[in-house]
């Protein structure tokens, strides 16, 4: 073999090694990766695993007197309980249908099995002292989800019901103008409902508006009563002596609605509170005399109080005694 050639052999050699080692530096390389990678993927799902399942080994009893009746408190509660069990917690729900009074026996059987927290899906705890007493004589913590404020409720998460109350009863001043004549409907015994009632009913008599008839509905037949109610007073009041109908939650407000509907009398104007989706769905249609509803952000009065409880039976602080999450003007422009 010639000197030259035996050069060209032996700097091919030195190449395939050069460009064996680099591929070996590179595959080393690119293996620390996929292993520094797969082990920060590792901790990432483990850290989150902690943090989500912190409700391991925890029972939350949710007790409910409207869960069927009211969609408003369908929704809040269906959040509630799937943000919950997604930490871990055992959830459990109880709807007394209306029965206020077995809401009490309800909270008292929540504490006899050691539930680590109870949950009022609405509801007026004045009327729960019963249950509350168990639950604070165990050391149960109670929380309400729009459910008002009493002896005995840790905190109740909520909407800003004054802002509910005067947002709703603004745009039907502005579809009205000051000066003219309005229904009202509400229901005072459930105190969030009072609060936006009230609110609503003080910015009336500001703008120089008269309250013709202030009714209260009928949280077991929202749509039904409030329907037939209005019929009768449309009747009472023709056309040119009613110009709006404010109604405290957007159930009932379908109900006044289909009278107006019914009745051939879409010149009066119709608002609600709540922002379901069967309102937005009619406020948005050509011509609706529906026409506006204020958004309770049902999702994340949920999704706080499940952050807020979770914290406490953690080992964390107590939340505030109401804790409020803001609403949204619903109107035809963005339903």
């Amino acid at each position: 073999m010639s000197k030259i050639t035996r050069r060209r052999v032996l700097a091919g050699v030195v190449a395939l090694a050069a460009s064996a080692g680099l591929a070996a530096c590179g595959s080393k390389n690119s293996d620390e990766t996929t292993t520094t990678a797969a082990a920060t993927e590792t901790t990432a799902a483990a850290t989150e695993t902690t943090v989500a399942l912190t409700g391991t080994g925890k029972t939350i009893a949710i007790v409910s007197p409207y869960y069927s009746n009211q969609p408003a408190t369908k929704e809040v509660v269906d959040a509630f309980k799937t943000a919950a069990e997604a930490k871990g917690y055992t959830v459990t729900l109880v709807d007394t249908k209306g029965d206020l009074a077995a809401v009490n026996g309800e909270m008292t059987n929540a504490v006899s099995q050691k539930a680590s927290a109870i949950v009022l899906g609405m509801g007026d705890p004045k009327e729960f002292s019963a249950g509350l007493k168990a639950a604070m004589d165990a050391k149960v913590p109670v929380f309400g989800l729009d459910a008002g404020s009493a002896d005995g409720v840790t905190a109740n998460f909520t909407s800003d019901n004054e802002f509910l109350g005067k947002t709703s009863a603004q745009a039907l001043l502005d579809a009205i103008a000051p000066g003219k004549n309005v229904i009202v409907i509400h229901f005072d015994p459930f105190e969030p409902v009072r609060l936006r009632g009230a609110a609503a009913r003080e910015l009336f008599t500001a703008q120089g508006v008269t309250v013709l008839e202030d009714i209260q509905g009928d949280p077991a037949d929202s749509t039904g009563f409030a329907k037939t109610t209005i019929l009768d007073l449309l009747t009472k009041y023709p056309k040119g002596k009613l110009d709006g109908i404010w109604v405290a939650w957007d159930a009932s407000a379908l109900g006044a609605y289909q009278a107006t509907v019914e009745a051939g009398r879409t010149e009066v104007k119709v608002v609600g509170v709540d922002g379901q989706d069967f309102a937005r769905a009619e406020i948005k249609k050509a011509d609706s005399n529906w026409i506006a509803t204020v958004r309770q952000d049902w999702a994340g009065i949920a999704n706080k109080a499940v952050t807020d409880i979770d914290a406490l039976l953690n080992g964390g602080a107590a939340p505030a005694a109401v804790v409020v999450v803001p609403g949204e003007l619903i109107t035809a422009a963005n339903a």
